[in-house]
């Protein structure tokens, strides 16, 4: 085989392989449009509780706690989670969730973990993007506040978990 010939076996198995990964670019944008969409859903109902009060145990409008709001919130979903921080942290060990332990890698609506007693996770939350979170506090109720804050949230960062019901890729 000349070098020519070589050469244009080569252009035409490129241009095979990349028709081949365009198409599958193709049929794989509606899935994931759809991602997107139930991520920013997820982001919206939890931001229609910003200012609800905080109650231990609370699980309902009225007022919440830390994983009572991400256990309303994914139950819209259809993801049932456990009313419990440290349990929906253990999620990542399940078949379809996966867990994310760098800030740089999360997408919206990943549950994302803090360490805010000597338990090893003691406080849950929504990841809304542009490195904020929303959760329940204590002190402030339902509120948004940054994943990197360096007073308080920064340095008490454990990781997240990706819920497969926003997982469909």
């Amino acid at each position: 085989m000349t070098g020519s010939s070589t050469r244009h076996s080569i252009l035409q198995h490129l241009v095979i392989l990349a028709t081949l990964a365009a198409t599958l670019l193709l049929l794989s944008a509606p899935a994931q449009a759809s991602v997107w969409k139930d991520r920013r859903a997820i982001k919206d109902r939890a931001k229609t509780q910003l200012g609800a009060s905080y109650r231990y145990g609370g699980d309902a409008p009225s007022s919440f706690d830390c994983s009572g709001l991400t256990s309303w919130t994914f139950h819209h979903h259809g993801a049932d989670l456990p009313h419990s921080s440290a349990d929906q942290f253990k999620l990542a060990h399940r078949s379809g969730y996966k867990r994310i332990w760098k800030r740089k890698n999360l997408h919206r609506g990943d549950l994302v973990f803090f360490k805010t007693t000597s338990a090893r996770v003691g406080h849950v939350g929504i990841f809304m993007g542009r490195g904020k979170f929303i959760s329940v506090t204590s002190s402030s109720g339902v509120r948004v506040d940054s994943v990197h804050d360096p007073y308080y949230w920064g340095s008490r960062w454990v990781g997240a978990t990706r819920v497969p019901a926003l997982r469909r890729s």
